[in-house]
């Protein structure tokens, strides 16, 4: 029984690699091909248990079994959702320290001596004998608790962030939340099926919740595709730079993008005023319906509340300015892209291609 568990799991966690390759080689985005990486290592961990539940356990399998199944898998999920909820600029340097991870997983697991022996059947356990040392002990702590927490808040924001606008995609992170959990799970109060039973299933279980998770968020990007709302902040309303402001909105809605401009859209180019306190509340409430901030320099018009609410709220902000100008420092600091601009279909173009490859 024990070996036909750990089989499933990994037969789910094999198809599931394939799923995610086939979809990468549809549209290659960075949080799928992340999501390949983790998946596919998740089965060659599990193949590696089932293989030892087969005979014994061995030095290869136990190591591959550790390396892809304790240390570096569910930190490359994590980076997946990285990409996909905190965009691009956040995901490339956490890929930067996953790496890194990685690059010490590898060498230590394969390269440091067994401290006592292994079992020929059930789960090992304290092999190593590190101690939680600098050795592979302490980098599957850091790796399947450490980077399993940050996958499951991860998919926990996603909730909360399309649960009023998407219920399905909100359901599909709830679901790899869930099978976040049920891989540092490891089967506990299942004692009745035997400790590499019950182990086997908390795989099954994981891959099986990861998988429909996933397919859930994807289909319901495909059959519900939402247009992506575009804040744009900058220019006043009183400004001799209103037909570029004008211009520049014609332009994001000529690529199939929603813009939302509070100079334009709240104080109807002056007509409509406002309170100090009252401008910035509903501000701020458009800038909770951005999918992305864009902040054009064109006179630094009321940016710097936005741009650090964006910020906060980890809405990806984009600043741009025409070509000669320079960004200053402050918006560099939590600008996602930087854009210098002859023509405001340029700047279109830019915040077009940024959606589609977060996306």
């Amino acid at each position: 029984m024990d070996l036909i568990l750990a089989a499933l799991a990994a037969v789910v966690a094999t198809v599931f690699t394939v799923d995610l390759v086939l979809d990468l080689r549809r549209r290659p985005r960075p949080h799928v091909a992340a999501y390949a990486v983790g998946i596919g290592m998740f089965a060659l961990a599990t193949w590696a248990l089932a293989a030892a539940l087969l005979t014994e356990w061995n030095g290869f399998n136990y190591r591959t079994f550790f390396l892809f199944g304790a240390v570096v898998n569910v930190p490359f999920l994590a980076l997946g959702s990285t990409f996909l909820v905190l965009g691009r600029r956040v995901g490339h340097l956490t890929l930067i320290v996953v790496g890194g991870l990685a690059a010490m997983a590898v060498t230590l697991v394969t390269t440091t001596p067994f401290t006592n022996a292994l079992p020929t059947s059930g789960i090992p356990h304290d092999i190593f004998g590190d101690d939680f040392s600098f050795g592979p002990r302490l980098l599957a702590l850091i790796g399947g608790a450490g980077f399993g927490t940050i996958l499951a808040l991860l998919a926990i924001v996603g909730v909360f962030r399309f649960w009023t606008t998407n219920r399905a995609i909100a359901i599909g992170n709830g679901l790899i939340a869930a099978g976040a959990f049920a891989a540092a799970w490891g089967g506990s109060g299942l004692g009745f099926l035997g400790e590499a039973g019950a182990f086997a299933v908390s795989l099954l279980v994981a891959s099986t919740l990861l998988w429909f998770g996933y397919r859930l968020t994807r289909r319901a990007r495909q059959t519900k595709p939402v247009v992506p709302v575009v804040v744009l902040v900058g220019p006043s309303t009183r400004s001799p730079e209103r037909a570029h402001t004008e211009q520049l909105i014609r332009e994001l809605e000529s690529h199939d993008l929603r813009v939302l401009c509070p100079a334009k859209d709240l104080e109807q180019w002056g007509a409509v005023g406002f309170s100090p306190i009252e401008a910035n509340r509903k501000l701020l409430e458009m800038v909770d319906q951005a999918d992305v901030l864009l902040i054009d320099l064109i006179d630094r018009y009321g940016i710097g509340v936005p741009a650090g609410y964006a910020a906060a709220k980890g809405i990806p902000v984009i600043a741009a300015t025409a070509e000669g100008n320079r960004i200053p420092r402050p918006f560099r600091g939590v600008a996602a892209i930087e854009i210098y601009y002859h023509r405001p279909s340029e700047v279109a173009d830019r915040v077009k291609n940024y959606l589609e490859g977060r996306g």
